[in-house]
């Protein structure tokens, strides 16, 4: 049965042996003719569907104390920190865990298989953002951090480490499986404190990922300080939202930095994550009054601040766009603010790369230097050339 998963035939099959497994001739005789070694061998299959199957049958049994001994000695935790460390597999191999964390000898053979490190780089790559046997992932992490030893462990490991890393990428799957994180472990007085003192080393991870030439990460990155101020859910702040709402209130000025930069990618990050942080009266006020806001202001508006574009820099008008917004929402009344922008979704303008260099206006470029080409007839080609290639970008 096993090796042909079925889930229609297989799952009630399943619950039919775990109650048979609860009679004492039963554990003996599964024990004795070789049927658990057995069932542990399949947990290893390469194919997930056998693999599977064999492991929800081997969690039907682990709650009998003598089926669950010879279950450890014949490898099933060690299998399943193998498939922990695959990321196909590692998901169900965490459910797996988070439905027999409860058994001493279980726990204790996880610690020797280094099973907290493997559950950090599960949620570090973002498995638990999926569902498994019709459970989502944030589920599975919370089971697994109610454990005291385990969670203990987790936090031991790196985890602030882990944490900045997702986030410094600036990818939206990442950033949402970093909130499971930490909503998950808020909840516990360790986990508060691990917040406490890891909390500014995220905030410029975050700062990091503003100070990417990617529009996707600088866009993500804002959304981000976002949510972790607690901007959407200003009603009823969370412990994670308190404690990052200071720390990104202190931060400000690094964010700022940005916004004066020569560089037009750095400006579009720093203004996306002010114009995220507008809709709080607080962040509007203090923005307003930092000296960078206002000689970017004044700059901007004076036309007196060139700034510079190179290959796959936002382009000019993007810049001009992104600014535009966000000089207009710190200029805002609060009670404009709280009508136009509560609980709505941010509306960031487009922001697209320059188009890229086609090879023709490069080729006209060293052209022109080694065999002295008129500069008339180069700009006209060069000018030929880009309206080609932004032509076709569009």
């Amino acid at each position: 049965m096993l090796e042909h998963r079925l889930t229609d035939i297989e799952d009630p099959a399943i619950q039919i042996l775990g109650q048979l497994a609860s009679h004492v001739d039963v554990q003996e005789d599964l024990i004795h003719k070789g049927h658990i070694e057995k069932v542990a061998s399949l947990m290893k299959n390469r194919k997930h569907e056998i693999s599977s199957g064999a492991i929800l049958a081997m969690l039907s049994m682990l709650q009998y104390p003598y089926i669950r001994l010879t279950a450890i000695k014949a490898g099933v935790v060690e299998t399943l920190v193998n498939h922990l460390k695959h990321r196909k597999n590692c998901l169900f191999a965490a459910y797996a865990f988070s439905r027999i964390l409860d058994h001493e000898n279980i726990r204790k053979a996880m610690f020797e298989q280094s099973a907290p490190d493997y559950i950090i780089s599960a949620f570090k790559q973002g498995s638990f953002i999926g569902t498994v046997e019709n459970e989502p992932g944030k589920e599975v992490l919370g089971r697994l951090m109610r454990n005291d030893d385990l969670r203990a462990a987790v936090l031991k490991a790196h985890i602030t480490a882990a944490l900045c890393t997702m986030f410094k990428k600036g990818e939206a799957a990442l950033n949402h499986a970093a909130f499971d994180v930490l909503d998950i472990i808020s909840n516990y007085t360790d986990g508060k404190e691990l917040i406490k003192e890891s909390k500014l080393a995220i905030f410029h991870a975050i700062v990091a990922a503003l100070d990417n030439q990617k529009w996707a990460s600088q866009m993500n990155a804002a959304m981000a300080l976002h949510t972790l101020f607690g901007i959407r859910h200003s009603s009823g702040r969370t412990f994670v939202t308190h404690e990052f709402r200071s720390v990104i209130l202190e931060g400000l000025p690094h964010i700022l930095k940005l916004l004066v930069h020569d560089r037009s990618y750095r400006v579009v990050g720093g203004a996306a994550a002010l114009f995220a942080l507008s809709e709080d009266g607080t962040v509007r006020a203090r923005v307003r009054e930092h000296a960078d806001f206002k000689f970017a202001r004044s700059g901007y508006f004076s036309k007196s601040i060139k700034l510079q574009y190179h290959d796959s820099d936002p382009r000019e008008e993007d810049v001009h766009k992104m600014l535009d917004v966000l000089f207009a929402a710190m200029e805002e009344s609060p009670h404009h603010h709280s009508a136009a922008h509560h609980h709505s979704a941010l509306n960031f303008p487009d922001v697209h790369p320059m188009p890229a260099r086609s090879t023709l206006v490069t080729s006209l470029a060293i052209l022109s230097c080694i065999f002295y080409i008129p500069c008339g007839l180069t700009a006209m080609l060069a000018g030929w050339a880009i309206d080609g290639t932004e032509t076709s970008y569009t």
